[in-house]
């Protein structure tokens, strides 16, 4: 009990503001970033059933005996996956960080199946983290494709007769080997394909060569392996539907890489765009956001510079812009009554002075005789002062005040000057 009482001692309010002001800028300054104009879900998720989405991906996984999981908040769950588990990752809108590209290296180095469908935005750039350039711009075939020269088709490796279909997908210019990592597997379009590199959509003979363009790998990574396919709709509905074998050769390079007893798939969703009033979309948007900001340095460092500032100057502010204090509320501060008894802060009660007595009567007969009490006031707030405490011309001041009328205002001018007075000695 005593510990509790020492925390809440007077001299330690100035923190518990600074903590309460800290609270309320972090929520008036985030609340806003979590906010956003998606009307619909994002594509590339397992939970989303129309064309753009994964759902009959994660039903035949389901179906193949593999257990499917999601991150929705941020990639630390990453961490607590078993090894030999299989994570995916699909387009998104929010770059990762680099403490999260070494979650996502440390759980492959540990022996876990990256499988990466990387286009643009994070996936471009988490490509790169782990050496796999991919081209600026898409790549058009002249022959093989379907529908439109941005939509590719080349022949499955693994079955006769399937085709697999890349939808404005990139080339991968080169993928790094070392001692860390060693490329298992290619996957090339036909020699018909160019890269559009000034992206009119059109084929130049001169400067956009012909050629069988790299448009997948797979290599093995400390005791792991990474699989990238730079088409981020790879794995969809659609595709699917219309008979193409994208989803059977991911299969097959699942069993090829990432042939342990763990069948878990998780499916990193935590950095893609989700409807605001989806159940997605709060808890993503807010609570993942605030956790994505609380981990950067300089957001940190900011708010609390933010909180400092302002922890200075907000009492210098209201002693600028505060209003006079009125009569009314001056005594109402000091009176005590047994309708408003005094507590401490635990609830004890207080027992009130003659002089607080004195000054609650004083109040409710304000309340009824407002313009005749001034000096009667004052009469009584003298009783409690000595007389030796008053100068000669603080005596010949209140001499006079008590003889003729007061207004309000030049009542509480004397009233807090006989507060003073009062003071006088009690140090000494």
């Amino acid at each position: 009990m005593s510990k509790i009482k020492i925390l809440f001692n007077p001299k330690y309010q100035p923190l518990f503001k600074m903590l309460i002001q800290l609270l309320i800028i972090f929520i008036i300054v985030t609340l806003p970033l979590t906010f956003n104009f998606a009307l619909s879900s994002p594509p590339y998720t397992i939970n989303n059933s129309n064309p753009g989405g994964m759902s009959y991906f994660n039903t035949l996984l389901e179906q193949n005996q593999f257990n499917t999981t999601r991150t929705i908040l941020s990639t630390d769950p990453i961490q607590g996956l078993p090894e030999n588990s299989i994570l995916v990752i699909s387009g998104g809108t929010k770059n990762y960080r680099s403490s999260e590209k070494f979650v996502i290296d440390s759980f492959v180095a540990r022996g876990g199946l990256l499988v990466l469908l990387a286009n643009e935005g994070p996936t471009y750039e988490l490509a790169e983290y782990f050496g796999v350039f991919i081209s600026a711009s898409n790549i058009l075939e002249t022959q093989y494709y379907y529908k439109s020269p941005e939509i590719l088709v080349l022949e499955s490796p693994f079955y006769e007769n399937e085709s697999l279909c890349f939808v404005q997908a990139k080339a991968i210019l080169q993928v790094s080997q070392n001692e860390q990592q060693t490329e298992l597997f290619e996957l090339r379009t036909e020699n018909t394909a160019f890269i559009d590199s000034n992206s009119d959509k059109k084929w130049n003979v001169i400067h956009e060569p012909l050629g069988r363009l790299k448009v997948g790998t797979a290599f093995q990574r400390g005791l792991g392996a990474v699989i990238i396919l730079t088409s981020p709709s790879f794995l969809t509905n659609d595709l699917y539907s219309e008979g193409f074998g994208n989803i059977d050769l991911v299969f097959d390079l699942l069993r090829l890489y990432s042939p342990g007893a763990d069948r878990l798939v998780c499916f990193e969703e935590s950095h893609k765009t989700w409807p605001f009033a989806s159940t997605e979309g709060i808890i993503n948007q807010s609570y993942g956001t605030l956790i994505l900001l609380t981990k950067t340095p300089l957001f940190v460092f900011v708010m609390v510079l933010i909180v400092l500032v302002l922890f200075y100057l907000t009492p210098r502010f209201r002693e600028i812009v505060k209003s006079s204090e009125t009569y009314k509320k001056f005594l109402t501060d000091r009176i005590w009554s047994r309708k408003r008894e005094l507590y401490d802060t635990f609830g004890s009660p207080i027992k009130p002075t003659v002089e607080e007595q004195y000054l609650s009567n004083l109040y409710f007969q304000y309340e009824l005789y407002p313009k005749e009490s001034y000096s009667y006031y004052l009469e009584e707030k003298l009783k409690f002062i000595s007389i030796d405490k008053f100068s000669e011309k603080e005596r010949e001041l209140f001499e006079n005040a008590l003889n003729k009328k007061l207004d309000g205002k030049t009542f509480l001018s004397l009233f807090l000057m006989l507060e003073e007075i009062q003071k006088r000695g009690k140090l000494s």
